[in-house]
């Protein structure tokens, strides 16, 4: 059997300045495709999102999309953390920052962060390389959990106004 095609961890390489380097983490084939695939996909998002007409109530606008209304706002009469996200996406694509911000902020930072992933899934897949070579891991745990914080932070300020 033959060994899968694995890309080595970079390794920490000292420079004649004694400040560390970082050896180039280099994306294989199939994920300069995926890197791609995954740019595209997010544009392919923020294009949708421009073509929906943004609910003036904050929230709803997924409906245009066949899609049901939120079955937690339905069940329990509070709004679930994800509600107003597609409304802020529809927002924020027409330059409309605040109107983003006040339908669902997590989804504003999360369309943000998607901003700075476009270029950034492109400009790695072109050059072969993952940019920037170090603490990528760390950086992608920060957002994610500072999302998080973000999404169930509004959610409890959405109940405790709700109730």
């Amino acid at each position: 059997m033959s060994s899968p095609d694995i890309t080595p961890v970079p390794k920490e390489v000292r420079s004649s300045s004694n400040r560390p380097n970082f050896a180039p983490f280099l994306l294989t084939p199939f994920l300069r495709i995926l890197f791609v695939v995954l740019g595209c996909g997010l544009i392919a998002g923020f294009c949708l999102a421009y073509s929906l007409e943004p609910s003036t109530r904050g929230y709803g606008t997924h409906q245009q999309l066949g899609l049901p209304p939120c079955s937690i706002q339905y069940l329990f009469g509070i709004p679930c953390p994800s509600c107003g996200m597609t409304t802020s996406f529809a927002w924020f694509v027409r330059g409309r920052i605040l109107e983003s911000i006040q339908a669902n902020i997590a989804a504003t930072y999360l369309a943000m962060i998607c901003m700075i992933l476009i270029p950034w899934l492109l400009i790695s897949s072109w050059t072969g390389q993952v940019m920037p070579r170090r603490k990528l891991e760390f950086r992608a745990l920060i957002l994610l959990s500072s999302f998080l914080l973000v999404s169930f932070a509004q959610w409890g300020v959405r109940i405790g106004f709700a109730s």
